[in-house]
């Protein structure tokens, strides 16, 4: 009897054991599942809560406080949450594409769709926060002005600021970093104007340009913005150019 109540205590304690490893399991799983996904709340009817909110109380669990990626649950994603802080990110993540994955989520990430959860109006909120707060969307340099604001309201400078402004900088000259080789052009260099026609800047900003991170915008833009684009720029950084020419 003695070895049997010995035995019964053995068994018992190996099965208290066993319930306290799943409950300790549970309880990891389920808080590494809220760190990763967020506290989600349905957003409010008539409410509209800041990126500042939303990021802090949604992302920064994965993206981190800085945007830099450097949270507690990194170690445990593959792929990595995004760094947001790098000139990759600057380059690779639109506006668009950035409102896209919010809503839809990022398949084969721990990127979930947020779309049920925050109004569009909010999903804006925190993409524009996030691109304004910790995305290096060009170069401020004091040695390069930026164009006037009349000449930023052109049709070309909204183009450029959107869609060029990330690589080749706010200033037409960027000091990057990271993956691209070779660098995006420097505007603003002497021999630019005499290198690049107009008729090329259009060729270049219609095809890309093979070899490097230039992309294509042909099918994105008609000839007429892309024309634009050509002349801000040329305008805008380029000395000595004639914007039409």
């Amino acid at each position: 009897m003695i070895y049997f109540n010995q035995s019964m205590t053995e068994e018992s304690k190996i099965a208290g054991s066993r319930h306290s490893l799943w409950l300790l399991i549970f309880l990891l799983i389920g808080g590494i599942g809220n760190a990763i996904a967020g506290e989600h709340h349905h957003f409010i009817p008539g409410e509209t809560r800041s990126g500042e909110y939303i990021f802090h109380n949604y992302c920064s669990v994965c993206h981190g406080d800085k945007g830099d990626g450097q949270s507690r649950a990194k170690d445990g994603l593959d792929p990595p949450p995004r760094n947001y802080t790098t000139p990759e990110s600057a380059i690779e993540l639109t506006r668009d594409r950035m409102i896209h994955s919010v809503t839809y989520g990022r398949p084969g990430t721990a990127m979930i769709a947020w779309g049920s959860e925050l109004s569009s109006a909010e999903i804006e909120n925190v993409v524009d926060y996030v691109r304004k707060t910790f995305m290096k969307l060009g170069n401020n340099s004091p040695t390069h002005k930026v164009p006037d604001s009349k000449l930023l309201a052109t049709r070309g400078g909204v183009l450029y600021m959107q869609n060029c402004a990330m690589c080749h900088g706010e200033t037409g000259t960027r000091d990057t970093t990271g993956r691209m080789q070779p660098p995006p052009r420097d505007f603003t260099l002497p021999d630019v104007a005499a290198e690049l026609t107009r008729e090329r800047m259009i060729a270049s900003i219609t095809n890309g340009r093979p070899g490097t991170a230039m992309m294509a915008y042909g099918s994105q833009f008609n000839k007429g913005d892309i024309e634009a684009m050509a002349d801000f720029i040329r305008e805008a950084f380029m000395s000595g150019a004639n914007p039409k020419k």
